[in-house]
């Protein structure tokens, strides 16, 4: 008599921070049947594309020739135009890839794939677990971005606070430049005018966040799907025996694990759930195929670009006073940038971690009294696994941690070169 054993609640809505992140970029419609919101929303992502992307990217390029007499600005302003360029570059990518994206991640979450709790192997725990993790990481970057914009903005507010609460005759002047250099269509000499200023220039800044950030966190979550998806995959293999006991009434028919022969019956689940967690891994594989087609050259430019801006974010660090707001401010920017290249490398080795565990989890199975043709598939299937998984920057670095110390020790190397020409 065949029993169907209840399954456990997995997490869903996997990405849902990553949605609501692209959602404020304009780059994910929302799912609502409200013809005026949608309609509202595509004239918002419109907007956002033409005056953020392409209007104020081609400022920046601008502004860079007004500002090459002074090595602060001109560094400063090549570090913020290359994190935007590589920003407007993800929303095109989007634009172009993101139907193949969104095909990764239902891919990843189907249901279909789902396993029964046994022992120590919680699979609704796992999917939790890693959800958890990716909406923190997410979060946290955003955080990131946040802080670098803010502790940029609040100073010169401040200093418009202070102009316009002094008495008559005070000495407070108002700023006569904006957090950051850029080309302005209007002039800012008054108080009204250099908050409308601000406001210009600060539209842009957090929607390339909002962009930047939904982009290379969606990037990072579904590395974490992926090692999440390959969690599962390892403790499935890992109670495949176990597991298939619990879909008869077999009782005392079940043998233990040590006998001769298996259960017909058993043996018969075994060779199904195998089959499914083969499927399962097939996916997965795919995934990962598709993902690194996909993203490698993104990979690519966004490593260069942070390799330039880390060298030259500690020059800039070098030359500021010690506690002053051009340090922080530096200091905060130059984390961010940090914090964006180590989830790059970070979730990138987990996934490569997992696939070279995978093999041991095959051998730990209880395999020892099943037939040829199923000890051959698990053979064939370990044979499988040993090619390891990498993810790579256009196929020339490969993302994992000892990557990522590689690219701080060159930083450090290059900025020093950099100090010692300066002298």
């Amino acid at each position: 008599m065949i029993k169907q054993p209840p399954y456990e609640v997995y997490a869903t809505d996997f990405f849902s921070v990553n949605r609501w992140i692209l959602k404020c970029a304009g780059l994910w419609p929302p799912s609502t049947p409200n013809r005026v919101v949608r309609r509202l929303y595509q004239l918002y992502t419109i907007g956002v594309f033409l005056f953020v992307n392409l209007w104020f990217t081609g400022t920046e390029f601008v502004s860079l020739f007004y500002t090459y007499k002074s090595q602060y600005e001109l560094i400063k302003n090549v570090n913020f135009f290359l994190t935007h360029f590589m920003g407007a570059v993800k929303v095109i990518f989007w634009y172009f890839y993101g139907h193949l994206l969104r095909d990764i991640m239902n891919a990843l979450e189907n249901p279909q794939l789902h396993y029964e709790r046994y022992a120590d192997f919680s699979p609704h725990r796992i999917s939790h677990l890693h959800r958890a993790i990716g909406r923190r990481y997410s979060l946290l970057f955003l955080a990131l971005a946040h802080a670098t914009l803010i502790s940029s903005y609040i100073p010169p507010l401040m200093a418009v606070a202070e102009y316009l609460n002094q008495p008559q005759g005070g000495l407070q002047q108002l700023p006569s430049r904006l957090p950051y250099f850029c080309w302005m269509p209007f002039s800012y000499d008054t108080p009204g005018k250099y908050l409308l200023a601000v406001a210009y220039q600060a539209g842009p800044m957090f929607s390339y966040a909002y962009s930047v950030v939904g982009m290379d966190a969606l990037f990072m979550n579904i590395l974490n799907c992926i090692a999440e998806n390959m969690v599962l995959i390892q403790g499935a293999f890992k109670t495949v025996r176990e597991r298939s006991t619990l879909h008869y009434c077999v009782g005392a028919l079940a043998p233990p694990c040590d006998a001769i022969r298996e259960h017909p019956l058993v043996l018969r689940q075994m060779d199904l759930e195998t089959k499914k967690i083969i499927k399962h891994l097939q996916i997965t594989q795919r995934a990962c195929k598709h993902l690194e087609g996909i993203y490698h050259i993104i990979t690519l430019s966004q490593v260069t670009a942070t390799l330039f801006i880390l060298c030259t974010s500690l020059y800039l660090i070098s030359t500021a006073s010690p506690f002053s707001k051009q340090f922080f401010a530096e200091l905060v920017y130059m984390m961010a940038m940090l914090f964006e290249l180590f989830l790059y490398c970070w979730f990138g080795n987990e996934v490569t971690l997992k696939y070279e565990q995978l093999p041991m989890h095959i051998w730990e199975s209880q395999w020892l009294a099943t037939d040829d043709c199923f000890k051959k598939q698990m053979i064939f299937t370990m044979l499988r696994t040993n090619r390891p998984v990498y993810f790579t920057a256009g196929k020339l670095a490969r993302l994992t941690l000892p990557t990522f110390m590689s690219i701080l020790k060159t930083s450090y190397s290059i900025f020093a070169l950099i100090k010692n020409f300066s002298k």
